[in-house]
């Protein structure tokens, strides 16, 4: 990939990136495989918890999630598998697994109430940012909320109750 200038244009930040996919009846906590773009990982953190998991639990199965992340780039030996992995038949397992944890036979019964937080961890910093619900599985950016940032070291009780409070927004009805 070139720019207009006809030079590569600079490696972006290393940085490392989890989500909290809230349901009903449990969290989808997993880890992207990061350059440009993010990527979900066949390698990385991928687990179903209870939804009543305390702020200590929350925080720490998040903190983890975030730390398995993997910055994979172009020349990284797992480029290409990671690049690969994901496809049509991969969505189509995942959405499955996640319906049978909710027990629920429609997408969009599994995503009725859900919330959605991206976590990234960059330069020390973690960024605590809660998404939209945008239809379809898919959610979105909340239009004039920035993340909330936390040092790295805060403890993972703090960490759980700021995640927790994201959870929140990502579930409030927005309507702008």
């Amino acid at each position: 990939m070139t720019s207009v200038s006809g030079k590569m244009p600079p490696p972006p930040p290393v940085r490392k990136e989890a989500t909290i996919l809230a349901f009903r009846r449990f969290a989808w906590i997993h880890s992207w495989a990061v350059y440009r773009a993010a990527l979900l990982d066949p390698d990385g953190y991928d687990r179903i918890h209870p939804a009543d998991l305390d702020d200590a639990a929350l925080g720490a199965a998040s903190r983890e999630a975030l730390l398995a992340s993997r910055y994979i780039a172009p020349d990284h030996a797992d480029w290409e598998r990671v690049h690969t992995f994901w496809n049509h038949d991969e969505g189509d397992k995942l959405r499955e697994r996640l319906r049978a944890a909710a027990s629920v036979k429609t997408n969009s019964a599994l995503y009725k109430g859900a919330g959605n937080v991206g976590l990234e961890l960059r330069d020390g910093i973690i960024a605590v940012e809660p998404l939209k619900y945008a239809g379809r599985g898919g959610f979105e950016g909340i239009r004039d909320l920035e993340p909330t940032k936390l040092p790295e070291t805060i403890s993972d009780e703090a960490l759980g109750a700021a995640i927790r409070a994201a959870i929140e927004i990502s579930r409030a009805p927005w309507k702008r």
